[in-house]
């Protein structure tokens, strides 16, 4: 067996005992491999433990047990993730994607960041929610302007209404950047911006709505931000 490849097992076990209950899992890459539009290498070990240590860092930032309901996650570490899309030079950080048993977080471990794993882990909320019927279409187009469509428009013409340009390529785009922005910066975050405020406030109640938060704290981090 490889060093990396027991390196990404030891990594496995770790999260796995930190989770309770095994609903997320995590593993590195020790091939190329294609993921439809995009592709990637196997991390080399410090790549590895970089991205360990980002995932187990973001984890903790979420209330104790909410993990465990998110279903099957597994979480790919990988290196020189590349794709097709959204970005010029070609390179990503991360992308999620829905999958039979549940959810496959693929993370390049040398370049994403705290950021990209909270924006991953909106997309995993946005798809339990928006299954589940707990957050619709209608829901949150009734907090960006009237005659927006995504895909459409500048940046400069909404600045109030979303945390960037890249927001405003798709709702679910504009939802896990929205709540991204929310666990990094926190309270304040959106104090100018009260159509982004709703948004948040949007999404958060769903989460309340949806999910068993028995045990949570009166506000989670991403509450803290619409004080």
């Amino acid at each position: 067996m490889s060093v990396k490849r027991l390196a990404a097992l030891v990594l496995a076990l770790l999260f796995l005992t930190g989770c309770g209950g095994g609903s997320l899992a995590i593993d590195a890459l020790d091939k190329d491999r294609d993921f439809g539009a995009f592709h990637a290498s196997a991390p080399n070990v410090a790549e590895a433990n970089r991205g360990y240590a980002l995932v187990q860092d973001a984890l903790e930032c979420y209330p104790e047990g909410f993990a465990e309901q998110w279903g099957r996650v597994n979480i790919l570490l990988v290196s020189s993730l590349t794709g097709e899309e959204q970005f010029s030079d070609g390179h990503f950080a991360g992308f999620t994607q829905r999958t039979a048993k549940g959810w496959l977080m693929v993370l390049d471990a040398g370049r994403c960041d705290a950021g990209t794993v909270h924006h991953e882990i909106a997309h995993i909320l946005d798809g339990i929610l928006t299954e589940a019927g707990a957050l619709t279409e209608a829901d949150w187009m009734a907090f960006c302007p009237g005659s927006f469509s995504y895909g459409e428009g500048n940046f400069e013409d909404y600045p109030d209404f979303f945390a960037d340009e890249y927001a405003m390529e798709t709702m679910k785009e504009d939802r896990a950047r929205t709540f991204e922005d929310a666990m990094l910066y926190g309270a304040g975050v959106y104090e100018d911006k009260p159509a982004l405020w709703l948004k948040l406030n949007c999404f958060a109640a769903a989460i309340r709505a949806h999910f068993d938060t028995t045990g949570w704290p009166e506000k989670t981090l991403w509450e803290q931000s619409l004080e």
